[in-house]
């Protein structure tokens, strides 16, 4: 008759004779010396709470079957699970959590323990006050970010929000990199005074509760973005996040090709409840499938008109290409203000200025 250690006999019910263990080869019997190592890596963290990761070797997993042949039993990764979190628990006083703040992995093909820092996320919304900075980080596509003439030796093509963030957030936390998750973005050329919507994932934290109000304050002072709102969220709120689509508000600067009339302003006027027929622009076309996507423009009017420049709010649902939607995009866009006015219409100026993203708010609670 099968034989088994003490803890691989618990996890069959106690229905075998315990002596040589014919699962784990007595391997088993190292958890607790190994959540003992946990318990104190743990209090040196000066974490909130944990999660666990357990190893087993295959074997073991294809010799408790042959317990299971003679009686049912429980696997043992999920009886070490469930008896290392708990003494973890008696030894730390944190609680166990499925996100906790570190994840302790015990690795029993090889006796090793160690302890991972889970990323740490942080919410907020940022304003772009300045043109000419990329969302993300962009890497020269000739040398990847090395440096090179194309480049003038910086590796990247543009400056972005995302090192303006990132780089303070990481500052407060002793993280080792970062990545901004956002809903949506504006182009480079666009500035964005209505707070956007972002996550800002920060790898192996050392630090769980950053100075948040410090970090702001040190990405205000550049002068070229701003980040409001800052509270840590949980991993599920990215998707939250990114897979939200909210409507709208731009402010547009155009020039025309001739000044305006009356009817050219009733034109651009009469798009108000207007749905544009899309197909993807020209300009992001390398990058974004070529569909014809029908957005509408629930408000329009005109704030300055001085001759042939226009300054236009617009209010328009999610992913309506504005610039678009003045140019036509040779004809990509119907209706479009240049095709209405038979003349070209250029967006020389883009502000975000209304983001309607109340809903992330009730999300957060």
């Amino acid at each position: 008759m099968l034989q088994l250690c003490r803890i691989c006999n618990e996890a069959n019910g106690s229905s075998f004779t315990e002596g040589e263990c014919h699962i784990c080869r007595g391997g088993a019997m190292e958890a607790g010396r190994m959540a003992g190592e946990a318990a104190e890596l743990l209090k040196k963290e000066g974490v909130s709470s944990f999660s666990l990761s357990t190893m087993i070797p295959k074997e073991w997993l294809v010799r408790e079957e042959d317990a299971w042949d003679v009686r049912t039993g429980q696997s043992i990764k999920d009886f070490l699970n469930k008896k290392v979190s708990r003494e973890l628990h008696d030894a730390t006083g944190l609680p166990y959590q499925n996100e906790g703040d570190c994840r302790a992995v015990l690795d029993f093909s090889t006796g090793k323990v160690a302890i991972e820092r889970n990323d740490l996320f942080i919410f907020g919304r940022y304003r772009k006050l300045v043109a000419g900075l990329s969302q993300s980080r962009w890497l020269c596509s000739r040398c990847n970010g090395k440096g090179c003439d194309a480049c003038g030796g910086k590796g990247k093509n543009y400056e972005s929000v995302e090192e303006r963030i990132g780089e303070p957030l990481k500052k407060a936390a002793g993280a080792d990199e970062y990545v901004l998750h956002a809903s949506g973005r504006e182009d480079v050329d666009a500035t964005n005074t209505a707070g956007r919507p972002f996550v800002l994932m920060l790898k192996n934290p050392r630090r769980r509760k950053p100075d948040l109000a410090m970090a702001a304050a040190e990405i205000a002072a550049g002068g070229e973005v701003t980040a409001s709102g800052l509270a840590i969220v949980g991993r599920p709120f990215v998707e939250v996040v990114t897979e939200s689509h909210f409507d709208k508000t731009y402010e547009a600067h155009v020039e025309f090709g001739r000044a305006l009339t009356e009817a050219d302003l009733a034109a651009i006027l009469g798009l108000r409840g207007k749905t544009l027929a899309q197909q993807t622009p020209q300009r992001v076309a390398h990058r974004r499938a070529d569909l014809v996507r029908h957005r509408k423009i629930r408000e329009m009017s005109i704030l300055e008109n001085k001759g042939a420049r226009a300054v236009l709010r617009i209010n328009a649902e999610a992913g309506t290409y504005i610039k678009e939607l003045i140019s036509g995009d040779d004809g990509r866009t119907e209706p479009s203000i240049t095709g209405l006015l038979k003349t070209n219409a250029k967006c020389t100026g883009l502000v975000v200025e209304k983001i309607e993203d109340g809903f992330l708010d009730l999300c957060r609670g």
